[in-house]
């Protein structure tokens, strides 16, 4: 099995075979001419350079690859990234190269094939990668800053700017394929006084811890943000009223067992929960409205309590 492990990094692509420029693409070196058209390199640099996305950039290039060198396959992972993508099925002959920009890591690309790879398709996929690099390295700052666009900050939870498309497409799923959709509405109880007596930053572990709780007790299908303040929201689709309130029982209990520990004070917190499931020809808005006016029920029954629209 033949298997090249490389750096990529600015503004060299270190191998085995030699050094190659990652800067010049469009003047490959000396040796390296009678291997790829400038119009070759053009065409893959202007491909790569059409989305922002990792997954399109990735495909684009095993595309062109592809073209060159025949009957490859390749597997791109990213750890930090969390990401693990393949063109093709992957065979016995591999090349592997770890992609770094500026001393950073890009992730990890690996080429697979039947057959054993010529010196000079080694060659032409580390020109290749060449071109990869930048557009590679866009993608992954793009999705990136989506990702912290969409977080809340202080919890590390999805926020309102994301639950309000999540909500939204959620809504639009369940009316088009009639399948239920329900919404827990969370509140800190009494979570003013802890801010007045123990300050902002005891304030902040609480919702931290809080967030986290609530992660804690959700499936992978249920989705939790923060609404805004103290308040939290989890949209649970595929899930009727009975599953919903049965999810939030066991949020409730989980938190009101819960203890804080920050800045030498130990605090028990709970939580009231209003719960509502999608009918028919509701918005977004109108199933939060029901969820909020549930959750502001079983704050004025006393707190610490989970209610639905029926009353329970």
């Amino acid at each position: 099995m033949a298997t090249v492990v490389s750096e990529i990094s600015s503004p060299e692509l270190t191998t085995p075979m030699g050094t190659i420029s990652v800067l010049p693409l469009l003047e490959p070196r000396p040796e390296n001419r009678r291997l790829i058209s400038d119009s070759t390199v053009l065409r893959i640099s202007t491909a790569l350079q059409s989305s922002l996305f990792v997954r399109d950039v990735i495909r684009s290039f095993a595309n062109e690859a592809k073209r060159i060198v025949r009957r490859i396959s390749l597997r791109y992972r990213n750890r930090s990234d969390g990401l693990s993508l393949q063109e093709g099925r992957l065979q016995l002959h591999r090349c592997t190269y770890d992609l770094n920009l500026l001393g950073k890591s890009l992730g990890e690309i690996t080429f697979t094939r039947a057959q054993p790879f010529s010196t000079d398709e080694q060659s032409l996929l580390e020109i290749m990668l060449c071109a990869l690099i930048y557009p590679l390295r866009n993608s992954l700052l793009y999705e990136r800053a989506l990702r912290t666009a969409l977080k809340d900050p202080l919890t590390g939870i999805n926020n309102r700017a994301n639950m309000d498309q999540h909500l939204d497409q959620q809504v639009l799923l369940s009316t088009r394929y009639g399948t239920p959709l329900s919404l827990l509405m969370i509140d800190v109880d009494l979570f003013k006084g802890v801010n007045d007596s123990y300050g902002h930053i005891v304030g902040d572990a609480v919702l931290i811890a809080i967030a986290e709780g609530i992660v804690k007790c959700t499936r992978n299908s249920d989705v939790v943000f923060r609404y805004g303040g103290e308040e939290f929201v989890v949209v649970l689709s595929n899930t009727k009223l009975d599953g919903a309130m049965h999810l939030a029982e066991r949020i409730r209990a989980s938190i009101a067992e819960m203890e804080v520990k920050a800045a030498d004070v130990d605090l028990r917190v709970t939580i009231s929960v209003g719960v509502a499931e999608l009918q028919a020809s509701e918005s977004s808005v109108d199933i939060l409205q029901r969820a909020d006016r549930m959750l502001y029920r079983a704050k004025s029954r006393g707190r610490n309590l989970v209610i639905t629209d029926d009353g329970c």
